[in-house]
């Protein structure tokens, strides 16, 4: 799962949202500094990945990439899930996305003391002040965010064929979200259309 699923899976506290982020930003930071909730967060991160990694359905669609596109489709898929998060919103959650990504924001600029690593803190910051989830209703934009990570890589690849690869298998990759998510929820003690109540 990519950004917004793993704030959306936060509990609705500044430490819990931090810690939910955090496990995309852990170089640096040294575990026995962190507030016991910003830990407990950083935990559901890693359970929220590891049942997306394991769940059949996502282990499903890794065959659907090329050969040469393959090992980066774990994190395509992940950043494509945020899209048909923001799509299928509504199915989920009560509060209404835009809301959502209001509240979230605010949370993250009232609580940029708490945030351990600079890394992280300018993350953020770019994050709310360029609206990144809000973006990632766009298909198009979404795409471009996988064409970021790709160029991030420092090795020679064609992963960003990978696009492709999801264009070409958009309805089963988007019905494997939808039997996902529901499991991701369960695991966040969250229930369909009430999370964010």
């Amino acid at each position: 799962m990519n950004y917004l699923a793993h704030t959306a899976l936060s509990k609705a506290t500044p430490m819990s949202l931090i810690g939910n982020l955090l496990g995309d930003f852990m170089k640096g930071v040294e575990l026995h500094t962190l507030y016991p909730e910003i830990r407990e967060g950083l935990d559901n991160h890693r359970k929220v990945d590891a049942l997306t990694d394991q769940h059949p359905e996502v282990v499903n669609l890794k065959p659907l990439f090329q050969a040469h596109t393959r090992r980066f489709a774990g994190v395509a898929i992940d950043i494509y899930f945020d899209y048909l998060l923001c799509k299928h919103w509504d199915s989920f959650y009560e509060r209404p996305l835009a809301e959502f990504i209001k509240q979230t924001y605010a949370l993250l600029d009232n609580s940029r003391h708490l945030v351990p690593g600079e890394t992280m803190r300018f993350a953020l910051r770019r994050m709310t002040t360029q609206d990144w989830f809000s973006a990632y209703r766009d298909e198009d934009i979404i795409f471009k965010v996988i064409e970021r990570a790709v160029s991030r890589i420092r090795y020679r690849n064609q992963f960003i064929d990978s696009i492709r690869d999801i264009e070409q298998n958009r309805l089963v990759i988007e019905d494997a979200f939808l039997a996902l998510y529901p499991a991701l929820m369960t695991l966040a003690e969250q229930n369909p259309r009430h999370a964010c109540a």
